[in-house]
């Protein structure tokens, strides 16, 4: 899955690129804020809203002098907590976005969002336990938001993202558990317009 997934997004990026009017690239991290729903026969929970950060690489590819793609490459902290008790899951994430440019200034941004799960941890107070085999390998998501790229070549996004697929890989359990995640990024457009 990680060798495809890697073709996968080498492919897209060399692709894009090579049709593309005008490509630039750079770096972005951020705060997220991270939460999930649960839902199942009888079964209520209301956690809260968990911060973590993400970090990572995107290519911006422009088709027209409005309409691109955005794919990313993203290593993203997502989880939940209840009380004490903390959900820590990290993700390697690409999502891979339709830009659409309002002007030079605003964008608009929505797609698919693919999560591999790199790690996942139960947390109650300082104790840790690896819960990595609860959770399914892969979070399949929708993210949209809007950016804002400045002429000092900063942009800033706001992304919500809402998990798709059931992530609770246990047997015995019909309890559906999904991501969702408030993302702030800011990023630095390392070459291109």
């Amino acid at each position: 899955m990680k060798n495809f997934t890697t073709t996968l997004v080498l492919v897209f990026f060399v692709s894009a690129g090579a049709f593309a009017q005008g490509v630039s690239g750079g770096v972005k991290a951020g705060l997220n804020l991270a939460n999930q729903t649960f839902s199942g026969n009888g079964f209520t929970s209301s956690p809260s809203f968990l911060p973590g950060f993400h970090a990572g690489a995107y290519l911006t590819a422009m088709f027209s002098d409005h309409i691109g793609l955005q794919p990313e490459l993203l290593y993203s902290g997502q989880g939940a907590k209840s009380g004490n008790e903390k959900y820590k899951l990290t993700y390697i994430a690409i999502p891979v976005l339709l830009r659409y440019n309002v002007n030079s200034v605003f964008s608009f941004h929505a797609g698919p969002q693919i999560g591999v799960l790199a790690s996942a941890k139960y947390k109650v107070g300082s104790a840790s336990v690896d819960y990595k085999d609860n959770f399914k390998s892969t979070d399949v998501s929708l993210a949209a938001g809007v950016g804002i790229d400045l002429p000092m070549k900063l942009n800033f996004n706001f992304r919500f993202i809402k998990g798709l697929s059931d992530i609770n890989s246990t047997d015995d359990s019909d309890v559906k558990v999904k991501n969702y995640t408030l993302q702030l990024s800011v990023g630095y457009k390392l070459f291109g317009k």
